[in-house]
């Protein structure tokens, strides 16, 4: 007669409780590193809502002050600039297949010769597709503008020639637009908010950037209750198991 526990020990070492253990295990696994994922993603959002509104709030900086904070661009994003100097003719760019508030348009850019010799690419704003392109002010001019890093191509956007002169460019890459401009180039672009003189009215400013926290919190409840219920389903089944395996020795 076989005994209760041998019963017991002969399911659970069974082949199909075996692979069930296992298929457990890796899918809490997963789940579990699903929702510290999130969370990593949650606690980055909130560092960069954070650091978005103390630099919006910065009192603008020169570029020499700016650069000496980082060396890498990105570090250097979001801050407020304030430059002088003046609109490089026959040097605009269109930035194109873009939208803002659900209107199909182009971000015009423009080279602004610093007064130290320097060139910054400018995003003068937003202009909707029916509307002809304003040059830019005339004469000095000085800027605030938003800092931003070199945008970068993302997985199915279409890119711009490695070499040649552009005019339509699908980004804002100031290491690429430097070989068609004259002087040094500085390796951030801004997107402006105050021009004095103002420019065109037809030009919108450039969209605020999002600073919402997104759903990544709930999804890391979402991926907890889930491992939650995968054990309580693997518990469920083991148990069904074992009483079958009880009885079946109880009665024999």
């Amino acid at each position: 007669m076989v005994s209760v526990g041998a019963a017991v020990l002969r399911v659970l070492t069974s082949l199909k409780m075996l692979g069930l253990h296992l298929f457990t295990i890796v899918l809490v696994v997963i789940m579990v590193n699903l929702a510290f994922w999130q969370l990593r993603r949650h606690n980055d959002r909130v560092t960069f809502n954070e650091s978005v509104r103390a630099r919006s709030l910065d009192t603008p900086r020169s570029v020499d002050d700016l650069l000496a904070i980082d060396s890498d661009p990105r570090a250097l994003e979001w801050y407020l600039l304030q430059v002088s100097g003046r609109y490089l003719r026959d040097e605009d760019l269109l930035l194109v297949n873009l939208s803002q508030d659900g209107r199909a348009g182009v971000d015009p850019v423009s080279a602004l010769l610093l007064d130290d010799g320097r060139v910054l690419l400018v995003n003068r704003g937003f202009l909707p597709l029916s509307e002809v392109v304003p040059p830019p002010p005339d004469g000095r001019v000085t800027l605030i503008g938003r800092v931003r890093a070199p945008q970068e191509r993302r997985r199915g956007e279409l890119t711009d020639p490695s070499t040649g002169e552009l005019r339509e460019i699908q980004r804002i890459d100031p290491a690429r637009l430097a070989t068609q401009l004259p002087g040094t180039v500085l390796p951030v672009y801004i997107d402006v908010l105050q021009s004095d003189p103002p420019d065109s009215p037809m030009l919108s400013r450039i969209a605020e950037p999002e600073l919402t926290l997104g759903p990544h919190l709930s999804y890391v409840v979402q991926w907890f209750v889930f491992s939650a219920c995968a054990v309580v389903a693997w518990g469920v089944i083991v148990r069904r198991a074992l009483v079958a395996a009880r009885r079946a020795t109880t009665s024999a």
